[in-house]
Parts: C-alpha cells; structure tokens; sequence
C-alpha cells in the first residue's frame, strides 16, 4: 500500500510537466511555498524579510528567485498600508491557480491512498 505522502509526491512530479502553470527551479519552489506558509497566516513577508527567510539560501539568490518569481507571475509587490517604502510580496491569481491545483492532487492522493 502507497502512503498518501508517496502518491502526492508522485502526483505532484506528473503536474510539475504540465502546461498552464510555469517551471519552477528547485530555490523557486521553496520559497514560493515559504511565502505560502505566510499568506496563509495572513501576512505579506515585506521583501527584507523574504531575504533571510532560509539560511541555506543567500540573500542574493533569493532576490534573484523573487525577480523570477515576479517575471513568471506567480507573486507581486503590494505596497505596505503603514509606510509606502515597504514592499510586500503578495500572490497573484497565477499563484493561487499554483496552489490549488496541489491541493487537488494532495485531495486525491489522500483519498485514493487506501485504495
């Protein structure tokens, strides 16, 4: 018997090669989910913050992974209500189409994981 977690990952591979949603490199897809972990707790990481946000990651490559992240759609700049100096990295509707369509494959593999 598949666990869940294997068939997801499975799943998750199969969808990484299908069209309608951008290619991700490795850095992009960690920290694209990264952000995630803070929209989902109804925070927009300001893009100081989004610079230290993985140790193993420099700074650096990390706001070459934002500017890609930005040229293929996937986040934006929101400019902070507080002070208009601070900019904040928010989803976009591309983003939201990059989530659901995981959570879709996570539903199904746990749904269809006993089977």
């Amino acid at each position: 018997m598949k666990s869940a977690y294997l068939r997801f990952l499975s799943l998750a591979r199969m969808a990484s090669t299908l069209p309608g949603l951008p290619d991700l490199d490795p850095v992009e897809e960690r920290l694209l989910n990264q952000f995630a972990s803070f929209w989902g707790q109804d925070h927009q990481p300001s893009v100081l913050e989004a610079l230290a946000i993985d140790q193993g990651i420099s700074p650096r490559t990390v706001q070459r992974r934002i500017d890609g992240l930005k040229r293929k759609g996937l986040i934006c700049y929101a400019a902070d209500h507080k002070d208009q100096r601070i900019k904040r990295i928010a989803p976009t509707k591309l983003a939201e189409q990059y989530f659901s369509r995981y959570d879709q494959l996570l539903t199904s593999a746990v749904q269809n994981s006993g089977s």
